[in-house]
């Protein structure tokens, strides 16, 4: 899903500077990497707000600067503790020919079909919920698919266990079996 979010270039920086702004409606944020200088800009908090209640913070964004367009990934999202808002973005910048690594979400299906679940009484106890994947940016999948249906009470899914697309790799298993983390268990269900 292509996001296109405009954004304002901005010559003040600092703590002051950025709490102005965000008096005023604006976010501010940082766009880095590629073969060109950082740069500071603003987007509008409302925006920013409808922005990442999609897929922002898991895929490929074109953002507008001055007009220009580029294509970039959110690196850190930096929230107000108390009120949830958006205070600052950190954003990356893709180029098609190489490859990034960012984190994507963990989708299981098939739990409650399982007969861990469905004839044994355990319960599906998820432990992660994001993997960090590296790829080129077309490859960049919206989520990795680990399917339980042969689950069994007692059972641990690993990393290895979710559905990988073509192109796409996970980091922590680049490192060795020995990174092959657990991301999900049946175990008993409580009562």
């Amino acid at each position: 899903m292509s996001q296109v979010l405009n954004a304002v270039s901005r010559k003040e920086e600092g703590k002051g500077a950025s709490r102005r702004l965000r008096l005023e409606g604006l976010v501010p944020a940082v766009v880095y990497g590629g073969n060109k200088d950082a740069v500071s800009v603003t987007f509008k908090s409302n925006e920013v707000a409808k922005a990442t209640n999609t897929s922002f913070l898991t895929s490929i964004v074109t953002i507008a600067v001055d007009g220009a367009e580029e294509k970039v990934i959110v690196k850190a999202l930096q929230r107000h503790p108390a009120s949830g808002d958006v205070m600052h973005i950190d954003l990356q910048r893709v180029a098609e020919d190489q490859k990034i690594v960012t984190r994507v979400p963990l989708n299981f299906t098939n739990a409650s079909k399982s007969e861990g679940v469905k004839s044994q009484g355990g319960r599906l106890s998820v432990e992660a919920k994001l993997a960090e994947v590296r790829c080129l940016p077309q490859n960049l999948p919206a989520s990795l698919e680990v399917d339980t249906i042969k689950g069994q009470l007692g059972d641990i899914f690993h990393l290895s266990d979710a559905k990988l697309p073509e192109g796409v790799e996970l980091v922590a298993l680049l490192k060795g079996e020995d990174h092959d983390q657990p991301i999900a268990r049946i175990g008993k269900a409580k009562r």
